[in-house]
């Protein structure tokens, strides 16, 4: 674009965003006018090397319009309405190894604590592994896009603008998965007009996509989840399970026609992460169906 235009403030067409389907997945649109105008991502950009190196990935798909990112990871599904679609997919990472958990001897039994469940395993019996390989290669591919996506060059001819950009972090270890971005002036008018309330759609697919990613609800998790717009400013905050994890505004003031950039608290890796986008995905579309622009 000749002149440099801010989510914030100004209203922008639309070059990609984040959708929650019927399947009950993520789905990245990344629309063709912004496709055509990049071409192909370099195999041979450091941003690349950099990953592959710090996690293994053997494979890095790079063409649009077919199975993109680090493992081929981002499913590529269809051409529809000027978008190409992406399955972004939600792994199971807690498994089971399929031997006894070494604490328990596999008797599921407390050591410490009669009648009480072994604290290592969850009284399951079994060795219970975390394990991100999939998830990271995920995490990874939507972080390169996110960046590669920021400032695009053109805009579009989509007859709808953009409510919201997303920035993700992929890293092992702490704050890991962390996430941020920006909310579109049309997107907090949304939520504005929605007033103090709480987003119970945007709960159910956090909830969904957590239970997909650890193959179970914890009782002590289904009351971690929460979106409740807080005041009549259209402030959104996020919460799902961690140590006080979740999306919050990072701006301190707004005026009454602007959006605002939001940021995330603790978000230590891909389920986390994951988890918080697919509430961003369910939060886009009920804002695209709720205004025209």
């Amino acid at each position: 674009m000749d002149n440099m235009k801010m989510i914030t403030r100004d209203i922008v067409s639309c070059w990609y965003e984040l959708s929650w389907r019927g399947e009950q997945s993520v789905v990245l649109r990344i629309h063709t006018d912004f496709v055509k105008g990049v071409g192909s991502v370099s195999a041979n950009s450091p941003i690349i090397k950099h990953y592959n190196e710090g996690f293994g990935f053997k494979k890095f798909g790079r063409e649009f319009g077919k199975d993109f990112g680090f493992e081929n990871s981002l499913k590529f599904l269809t051409e529809a309405d000027g978008f190409l679609e992406y399955l972004v997919p939600t792994h199971l990472v807690r498994k089971d190894t399929g031997k006894k958990c070494y604490w328990c001897k596999g008797s599921s039994k407390s050591d410490m604590f009669d009648g009480e469940g072994c604290m290592h395993c969850d009284g399951e019996g079994k060795e219970i592994v975390y394990d991100y390989t999939e998830a990271w290669a995920v995490s990874a591919s939507l972080s390169l896009l996110f960046e590669f996506m920021r400032f695009p060059q053109i805009e579009t001819s989509c007859s709808f603008s953009q409510l919201m950009c997303i920035h993700t972090v992929t890293i092992k270890g702490s704050h890991g998965g962390s996430l941020g971005g920006e909310y579109s002036p049309v997107a907090v008018d949304w939520m504005r007009r929605r007033g103090p309330s709480q987003i119970p759609e945007m709960v159910s697919a956090m909830r969904v996509a957590w239970e997909k990613m650890d193959g179970r609800m914890k009782d002590f998790y289904r009351h971690s989840f929460r979106a409740n717009l807080s005041n009549d400013e259209g402030w959104l905050c996020v919460d799902c399970p961690g140590d006080a994890c979740g999306l919050h505004p990072s701006d301190h003031w707004i005026d009454g026609n602007s959006g605002y950039r939001f940021s995330c608290h603790n978000t230590d890796q891909p389920m986390q992460q994951m988890t918080l986008l697919a509430s961003l995905a369910v939060l886009n579309d009920l804002i695209r169906k709720g205004t025209h622009l």
